[in-house]
């Protein structure tokens, strides 16, 4: 059987498969799939013309492609004239032409048990459903194994749109924090009903609403996130609850604003925007995330796009010495803010390893940046911040006081 095996690929192999779901199709033989990641991690770690290696691939045959056609209905197959051989070499060459999560290179078993190339995928639209660009609509990606590779040592890997395992940082983690923290989000840090704030007169929100308010807030701060990321430059930003701001940002606070916002400026906007996409649904005759899915209505594009403006100009803000703070409903407050806390002692951080920290692995207090440290700090003066690190990699981390200590959640680098 070609190709060497690494240190990754045979556990990960073992738990792509522990993870994979029962109506999903069927994997291939451990030998090949164990290839395959194999060759994948080893490719991650190559440069192009001085780049990293991102792209995104599917596992499976023309026919199986072909066979789902009803389903896949806004895609482009390209067929190599002769396929090519599977290897790292090969995937560093295509890897330009298959970053976009809207296109996919195929790979698919031969007879022998080997792997080859033999196409390119290409869609209308995002096979991640973690991109920052919203899903407005239906289609739908193959169901076979996807992989994106992300960076070094970097791969997550799906049931078409469905998220099944990562490996990140040198851990395999499944999907349940460390994917965009939405059921966390809920109770910590997005006041849903404020942000609501009139825009459907006298109606108490449905769940569906709500959910709808949660997506909202979590896209602009997904696609923040993103441009700040890829910018390389690194970021600190800082979420209060919005009756706490006066008195964080006080004379003697532990946020001291070196470019306050006032009032009535950019703050509100977001909450604007938000109750105006509530208010076009409701026109419209349903509520709900599904419902903005799937409209093609031009108010509503009109909305997102600036929802997406919006996100463009918080993380240009972001790149200015100091953090950025913003209410928990995405109010401006100011950028450029110093933490005011080096006199809070800092003596152990955690690392969560579920969703409600309730195992926790000790982090040296100097492992990340100052940055880092600053967050940190910030979470033992003021338990009521949640701080957002991204960091110079790419690599992003939320960070909240719990119990007294600090913990941190490794999220995905959308």
């Amino acid at each position: 059987m070609p190709g060497s095996l690494h240190y990754y690929p045979a556990d990960l192999a073992q738990a792509l498969r522990q993870h994979w779901p029962a109506d999903a199709p069927s994997l291939p033989a451990n030998e090949v799939l164990t290839i395959f990641i194999s060759t994948l991690y080893q490719a991650s770690l190559l440069a192009e013309e001085g780049r990293p290696v991102l792209c995104h691939l599917v596992l499976a045959t023309q026919a199986e492609l072909e066979a789902q056609a009803v389903t896949l209905t806004d895609f482009h197959l390209l067929r190599f004239a002769e396929p090519r051989s599977y290897s790292e070499q090969e995937l560093r060459r295509l890897s330009p032409a298959v970053q976009q999560p809207s296109s996919l290179l195929a790979v698919a078993p031969t007879a022998d048990g080997s792997l080859q190339l033999w196409g390119l995928l290409f869609s209308e639209h995002q096979w991640d459903q973690l991109v920052d660009q919203p899903r407005l609509t239906t289609a739908q990606p193959p169901r076979a194994l996807l992989v994106q590779v992300r960076g070094p040592g970097s791969l997550v890997f799906y049931d078409g749109a469905q998220r099944v395992l990562t490996l990140q940082g040198g851990r395999i983690e499944g999907h349940g924090f460390v994917s965009f923290p939405r059921a966390w989000a809920e109770g910590r840090f997005v006041e849903n009903r404020q942000l609501a704030g009139g825009a459907l007169p006298g109606l108490d929100l449905t769940p569906e609403q709500e959910d709808l308010l949660v997506r909202l807030t979590l896209q602009l701060q997904r696609r923040a996130l993103t441009r700040i990321r890829t910018s390389g430059h690194g970021a600190l930003v800082v979420l209060v609850p919005t009756n706490r701001v006066a008195a964080l940002t006080a004379t003697g606070g532990v946020l001291r604003p070196k470019y306050r916002v006032l009032p009535g400026q950019a703050g509100p906007r977001f909450p604007a925007l938000a109750r105006a996409v509530l208010r076009r649904l409701a026109a419209l005759g349903e509520v709900s995330w599904a419902r903005y899915q799937q409209a093609h209505d031009a108010e509503l594009l009109a909305l997102t796009a600036e929802i997406e403006h919006l996100a463009d100009y918080l993380a240009g803000l972001a790149a200015v010495d100091g953090a950025l703070v913003l209410t928990q409903q995405l109010d401006l407050v100011g950028f450029g803010v110093e933490v005011q806390a080096t006199q809070v002692l800092l003596e152990r951080v955690y690392r969560a390893l579920d969703l409600e920290a309730q195992q926790r692995q000790p982090l040296a207090v100097d492992h990340g940046g100052t940055r880092h440290r600053a967050a940190y700090r910030l979470c033992l003066a003021a338990p009521e911040c949640l701080p957002i690190v991204v960091s110079q990699d790419g690599t992003v981390q939320f960070v909240h006081e719990q119990a007294g200590q600090v913990v941190v959640w490794d999220q995905l680098t959308y």
